[in-house]
């Protein structure tokens, strides 16, 4: 049996690192008003951007008169700064941005005080940075099928990758996958290639792939895959990790505990018959490690210090390899505590439990 490993250290940090190739549309919600005028707004469309926007919709002038098609808008998407000014208010829809329209509704006396103001938000519940947020109901989703579907990953700055998972995926066993590495955003610093390009082995819900590549310091990452006979017509990955991992310099002790608990409610009727709902079992686990070196518990602090945050509230849930030599063999997983005793010298007794992060379906 190899080493177990601890996957924690994402260098996708942000979903402004990622882009895709096709990208499932969004929705966009309906508009609350600020203001005295009369008018309404409706809102429609199938919000296409990458990243959830709200946007407000305020009347700048009613110099040419304060009914619709006479009063004039601006508008932002949240950036900061208004994207378009003096925009003459209609009743028919008018494009802003990324397939959202707005359309104006007369109503009774003046339709509209300058200062009225709209607010109403693009969401999108299938976006790219669903990749990264270690929330296993959440995922993105591809608009289509591509030849191939791309997801591109691109660090503030190059860093060395060791090993790659694609976690709650729908990718079918016909599906090529391989992934990207190059100095330059275009992919071709190798003789028109790309200088890393690895090809990764399917596994079914999720896939933990391990790069060989000598050279594996990069700043442009793409992962590549075309799954042709995907019954779905559409890809779905639940969590990407592209980064680092955490590996102890020996395993828990023989005898370590890894099983189930059957989460249920139940009700007992009056007479006492005990009714039961079943709605998951979720996988534990228990390693003890005994003569644990110093270095070592100096790991587990430092990944302590990388998911667990005062400042935000956050304690992140982790990848956990229980053999290197079975990538297959991974959960994500939650760290309830760390107990440590010293025994003599520099060696120390741990226990580890680990509890298997779950999903709704």
């Amino acid at each position: 049996m190899a080493l177990c490993r601890f996957i924690y250290d994402n260098l996708i940090t942000s979903e402004s690192m990622l882009s895709v190739s096709s990208l499932r549309a969004g929705l966009v919600t309906s508009a609350k008003k600020e203001g005295t005028g009369s008018a309404t707004i409706t809102t429609s469309g199938s919000f296409s951007g990458a990243t959830d926007l709200e946007y407000i919709v305020e009347c700048d002038s009613i110099a040419g008169g304060a009914e619709v098609g006479q009063a004039t808008i601006r508008w932002s998407d949240g950036g900061g700064t208004w994207d378009a000014s003096g925009v003459t208010t209609s009743a028919a829809p008018i494009l802003l941005n990324n397939g959202v329209y707005i359309a104006h509704v007369t109503g009774s006396g003046a339709d509209f005080v300058v200062g009225d103001k709209w607010y109403f938000k693009g969401i999108n519940l299938f976006n790219a940075g669903k990749m990264i947020d270690r929330d296993r109901d959440h995922s993105y989703r591809s608009a289509s099928l591509g030849a191939p579907n791309t997801i591109t990953i691109t660090l503030a700055a190059e860093a060395e990758a060791d090993v790659l998972v694609i976690f709650d995926h729908n990718l079918t066993s016909a599906a090529t996958i391989a992934l990207w590495g190059d100095d330059a955003a275009t992919f071709d610093s190798d003789g028109g290639a790309a200088q890393l390009i690895e090809s990764v082995t399917w596994a079914d819900d999720k896939i933990t792939h391990y790069l060989t590549t000598v050279d594996r310091t990069k700043r442009y990452w793409q992962l590549r895959i075309t799954d042709a006979a995907n019954t779905d017509l559409y890809i779905d990955i639940g969590e990407l990790f592209l980064g680092d991992y955490m590996e102890l310099s020996k395993n828990s002790s023989d005898g370590y505990s890894k099983g189930f608990e059957l989460l249920h409610n139940s009700k007992t009727t009056p007479y006492g018959v005990k009714k039961k709902r079943f709605f998951n079992r979720q996988r534990t686990f228990v390693f003890d490690y005994d003569y644990m070196i110093a270095a070592d518990l100096v790991k587990i602090e430092t990944m302590i210090d990388s998911i667990a945050s005062r400042s935000t509230g956050q304690l992140k849930p982790f990848w956990y390899n229980d053999d290197s030599d079975t990538p297959a063999d991974t959960w994500l997983v939650d760290i309830e505590s760390v107990p440590q005793d010293h025994m003599y010298k520099s060696y120390y007794v741990m226990s580890l439990r680990l509890l298997e992060v779950m999903r709704s379906v």
